[in-house]
């Protein structure tokens, strides 16, 4: 029931605000604004037809003049590709360059490095849908740096891995990508018999 009273104060403010300003309403904004509007119709209505369509040729002249001339023309400018298309070479050294800093610009390093070790090494039978495996050519180490998943995000960057520990890299990804690129190279050069 509580709940009610406010409702209720609400609705009986409101009516008396109706009874109160209904008069205020009708005398002070509806009535000037209906004398308005009335006067504005018996002035149109008083004005000839020749008087309207000389007022639509004056717009449309000036419209016309305003396309023609006297202001100045914009060039149209062509906006240029947000990601402009790029080479091999220039995707293969932001591959390089993104690898150095970002671990996971290293694991998508190693998958390009596995595509790229999979069409070169893999030989493309004509009817099948998948290359022959071409895990048995590969070291030991490159299969791990292929298999790898990304690692911790506390693990260093490839450059301070090389700097501080020289010998073996602790994590399968920090491999440096000249090693899997020698061994491409030698295996290809056998491929083709030189």
């Amino acid at each position: 029931m509580q709940r009610y009273i406010p409702l209720g104060i609400v609705l009986l403010m409101t009516a008396l605000l109706v009874l109160v300003l209904d008069n205020f309403l009708q005398n002070v904004v509806l009535q000037p604004l209906l004398y308005v509007l009335w006067f504005g119709g018996l002035v149109l209505s008083s004005l000839h037809q020749s008087v309207f369509w000389g007022v639509l040729l004056v717009v449309a002249l000036v419209l016309i003049l305003r396309s023609l001339g006297s202001g100045q023309r914009t060039l149209v400018t062509i906006p240029e590709k947000r990601y402009p298309s790029q080479g091999q070479v220039r995707r293969w050294m932001g591959l390089l360059e993104r690898a150095e800093n970002q671990r996971f610009a290293r694991w998508n390093l190693a998958q390009a490095l596995r595509k790229l070790a999979q069409e070169t090494l893999g030989p493309d039978e004509r009817g099948a849908k998948r290359r022959a495996p071409i895990e048995d050519k590969l070291p030991p180490d490159v299969i791990k740096y292929f298999n790898a998943k990304l690692p911790p995000a506390q693990s260093l960057s490839l450059r301070q891995r090389l700097q501080t520990q020289p010998s073996q890299p602790s994590h399968p990804l920090d491999l440096d990508p000249e090693v899997v690129v020698n061994f491409l190279e030698k295996e290809t050069g056998r491929l083709t018999g030189d």
